[in-house]
Order: C-alpha cells, then sequence, then structure tokens
C-alpha cells in the first residue's frame, strides 16, 4: 500500500515538473527571449493608437503607451512570459484615450514600478481611473522637465528631450504639443519616439543643438498630416519609420507624410499592414522582424 502511495506521489511529481518545463520553455522559447546585451522594441498593432514594448535580456520591461483598449494585455502576453508580470518603467506620452487606455488595464493587471508622464491630466473616466490606480498602488509618478537622461544600463539611455519645461498650464487643452518626445539609445542604435507630437514641436526641437538623428522613428501622431514635416524628417534621417495605424477616419496616415518619409529615403514600416514591427538591437546592429496574426 505504501509503495502504491509512493509511486503516485512520484508521478504526480514527474507530472508537475514536466508541466512547469513546458511552460518555462514556452517562455524562454515561443516568446523569444532577448538575446544576452541585447534590446527588443516591439511596436504593437494595437489599431488606430500606440503602443510599445522595450524588453531587455535582463527581462525588465518598458512600456511606452497602452493603446486604445484592453487588448494590451493580450499583446504583451506574446512577447513576456506569463509568470513574469511587472513593468518596470511605464511611459505615458500623453493622455489621449487611444494611447492611455491601454496603460490602465495595464494597472490593474501588472505590477508596476514606475510612470512618467507630461503632467497633463485627463478629465475622462478613463483619466479618473488612471489616477485612482495610481494612488491606489502608491506607484512613483514622475513628471518629466526635460532634458532628462535616464540610464537604463551601460549601453541603455532614455534621453527625454521635450517639453522643456512644466506645460500643464500653458498648452490650453492641446496635449499634443505636450506629447512627451524621447530618444531611446543603445549603444550606437537610436529610436526616435515623439508621440502626437506637431509641427509646432518639431520645428522647436529641429532649430535646437540637440541630435535628432535615429536609426528607427515612431512617426509622429499616427501618419497624421499635422506632424513629420519634411524639415523634421531630413533632421532625423530614419532608416525605418513606424507608423502605428488602424481604421481610422482622421485619414491616416497622410499621404503628404508618407511622400515626405520617402523622400528622405525612410522604410515605412505600418501596423495596419505589417502586424506588430519588432526590432532587435545588440547594440550595433539592428534586425528587423515582423509579427502578424493568422
Amino acid at each position: 500500500m505504501k509503495l502504491k502511495k509512493f509511486k503516485i506521489l512520484f508521478y504526480l511529481v514527474a507530472i508537475f515538473l514536466f508541466v512547469n518545463l513546458v511552460f518555462l520553455g514556452y517562455g524562454i522559447f515561443l516568446k523569444g527571449d532577448t538575446p544576452t546585451g541585447s534590446l527588443k522594441v516591439v511596436f504593437f498593432d494595437v489599431g488606430q493608437g500606440d503602443a510599445v514594448l522595450i524588453r531587455d535580456s535582463h527581462s525588465r520591461n518598458i512600456l511606452v503607451d497602452g493603446g486604445p483598449d484592453r487588448n494590451i494585455i493580450y499583446h504583451l502576453d506574446q512577447y513576456i512570459p506569463f509568470y513574469d508580470r511587472e513593468i518596470d518603467l511605464m511611459v505615458s506620452t500623453h493622455a489621449d484615450l487611444d494611447h492611455m487606455t491601454g496603460l490602465v488595464e495595464t494597472l490593474r493587471r501588472y505590477r508596476v514600478k514606475k510612470i512618467l508622464d507630461n503632467g497633463l491630466k485627463s478629465s475622462s473616466a478613463v483619466g479618473e481611473e488612471w489616477d485612482r490606480l495610481i494612488k491606489e498602488k502608491k506607484i512613483f509618478l514622475q513628471t518629466i522637465d526635460a532634458p532628462l537622461n535616464i540610464v537604463w544600463d551601460e549601453q541603455t539611455i532614455l534621453e527625454f528631450i521635450w517639453p522643456w519645461q512644466d506645460l500643464t498650464r500653458d498648452v490650453n487643452g492641446d496635449d499634443n504639443f505636450a506629447s512627451l518626445v524621447f530618444k531611446l539609445k543603445h549603444g550606437e542604435n537610436d529610436f526616435l519616439f515623439t508621440g502626437d507630437a506637431d509641427k509646432e514641436v518639431e520645428k522647436i526641437l529641429t532649430e535646437s543643438d540637440y541630435d535628432l538623428s535615429a536609426a528607427v522613428l515612431k512617426v509622429g501622431h499616427h501618419g497624421s498630416k499635422y506632424s513629420s514635416s519634411l524639415e523634421f524628417l531630413k533632421a532625423v534621417n530614419p532608416a525605418y519609420g513606424v507608423i502605428s495605424v488602424g481604421e481610422n477616419s482622421f485619414g491616416h496616415p497622410s499621404l503628404r507624410v508618407l511622400s515626405n518619409l520617402e523622400e528622405v529615403g525612410t522604410k515605412i514600416l505600418r501596423t495596419d499592414g505589417k502586424g506588430d514591427v519588432v526590432f532587435v538591437s545588440n547594440g550595433e546592429n539592428l534586425i528587423l522582424g515582423e509579427r502578424r496574426e493568422n
């Protein structure tokens, strides 16, 4: 009788270990963990909105915006193993619903260590829930006053370049003007994130002394005609321009923006056609991949 119980216990332990190894393998191989010393940058196909995951080889996660709905959780699950429910840094470029709604859902499902935003509040139900969850979970919130550099590791820096000062009293409800603009530097590879910053911001930055050049540009405002001036694109001179866009009634992306990108020799990558756009940087080389759902 004791031998039979021992065999049952043995088989149960064996099954438990097997199941855990299967899930671990799923996390490592199917999820595609980031190679040592490398950085994975995923521009999610979230429809008409913005959401970007930055994941390093230490399994640390940065989420930049969250898209227009709660489906961000599904997208995160494609790249973060089920046993990792931590966002080390969350960046809210501005409070528009097509950027913030998914962040609220992420706050509900993940442990978020720190949040960066532009300081402007949203009077929407989503904005109110955003404020409530941050207070309830006691998450450290920092309002960006550029220039500000955040050193992530020995070869990774987040350089915030806009807004230059507290604009919470000056933008008169124009949250796009106060959209966070920052450069992700990983070794020799630079990614420029522009949120929904408009041409006025682009002009200010172009006329500044800041080096805007970047291999990858998150094209401003989903390719809106109010962003991506030719002068700005020439200053950035990106090899790749990622347009995060879905079905919309705004005319995004603008034909003029597409023409401007082509004029500076930029390869255009649209999430509505490519699905998730994935870059892997080892600090020297930049590898492009695309993930299209069936």
